[in-house]
């Protein structure tokens, strides 16, 4: 019997497991999809989280970028170069310390980031419309507690 329940509840860990991908995996494909008819093509989303985590500091070197990507090093620093080259962002040097480098955004790159997080926004209003405030600041509860 104990482990028939066990294999009960790890079917349901499953079951929930998979909700949550095609959740997510939705949610993607939708902010995706805005963002491809309202940003410069060359913003793919590996720069576009990027630059709304560039947005988020003000002002970030790239060791702050990298605790929040799943990127190498070379391929955030790859990443980081398209957007300097496409005039998303500015580097800067420390006048204490050299070795480190200041990230900012240009006003386009201002630009980009706030209409991906509106398009986020749209997105995520759209999607709770169905749910009343108190189940909204439920869920994003939740979602912070899971967070952490």
């Amino acid at each position: 019997m104990h482990l028939e329940m066990g294999s009960f509840c790890m079917k349901h860990d499953i079951l929930q497991a998979n909700v949550l991908d095609y959740a997510l995996t939705k949610y993607l494909k939708s902010t995706k999809k805005l963002d491809e008819a309202t940003i410069p093509k060359s913003i793919n989303n590996i720069r576009g989280f990027i630059l709304r985590i560039i947005y988020r500091h003000g002002t970030c070197t790239i060791k702050d970028i990298l605790q929040e990507v799943t990127l190498s090093p070379s391929a955030t620093t790859t990443a980081l170069n398209h957007l300097e080259k496409e005039g998303f962002v500015e580097r800067s040097r420390n006048n204490e310390d050299r070795r480190t480098v200041w990230m900012t955004l240009s006003e386009s790159g201002k630009m980009a980031a706030m209409q991906m997080i509106e398009n986020r926004q749209m997105l995520i209003d759209e999607l709770f419309e169905a749910l009343t405030e108190e189940e909204k600041n439920t869920f994003f509860s939740l979602v912070e507690k899971v967070m952490k």
